[in-house]
């Protein structure tokens, strides 16, 4: 059975635009996958990583999945390598970051992943795309509305870069 997940994507190095384009690209060729949507682009600035980091270009899918949790955990960490990624879990410059935010209603939790993301309800890069593409979207585990938790947030300086149309 298909569940709808809700990746976020995001690059910091080299043609931020073009990584972008690509990862959508190869997680809808991807067997077990099917795109549903696509958020616009969003610019922000890095969050924990060291000074002079280059800005973040993100973006969130989503997409019918019927993959377990850890095969599209091991599917994107391997589209990630395949695009140049090379080391998982620091906060350096990246061409691709990939990250599994929701996985239907499910909730997951072991040493490899965690869902729902646990920072998703802290950071308006990710909350502003899904609720641009889900504006009705809650939160599994406590059922809050996600429009209603970027509320809460504010935008934290996430401007939007670029439509849909273009990636």
């Amino acid at each position: 059975m298909a569940e709808t997940i809700y990746l976020s994507l995001g690059s910091n190095m080299g043609d931020r635009e073009s990584f972008l384009r690509q990862a959508v690209h190869l997680l809808g060729s991807m067997a077990g996958l099917k795109l549903l949507a696509r958020s616009s682009i969003y610019q922000s600035a890095p969050i924990d990583c060291p000074e002079g980091t280059p800005d973040f270009l993100n973006m969130v899918v989503k997409m019918d999945c019927t993959l377990s949790p850890e095969q599209l955990l091991d599917g994107t960490e391997r589209l990630e390598r395949d695009m140049g990624r090379e080391m998982k879990g620091d906060n350096s410059v990246r061409v691709i970051d990939i990250d599994i935010i929701l996985f239907g209603e499910q909730t997951f939790n072991n040493d490899r992943l965690t869902i729902p993301h646990p920072r998703m309800t802290q950071r308006a890069f990710v909350l502003m795309p899904i609720c641009e593409i889900s504006p009705r979207l809650n939160e599994p585990v406590t059922g809050a509305a996600l429009s209603d938790l970027l509320g809460v947030i504010g935008s934290q300086g996430v401007l939007r870069h670029k439509a849909n149309t273009h990636v």
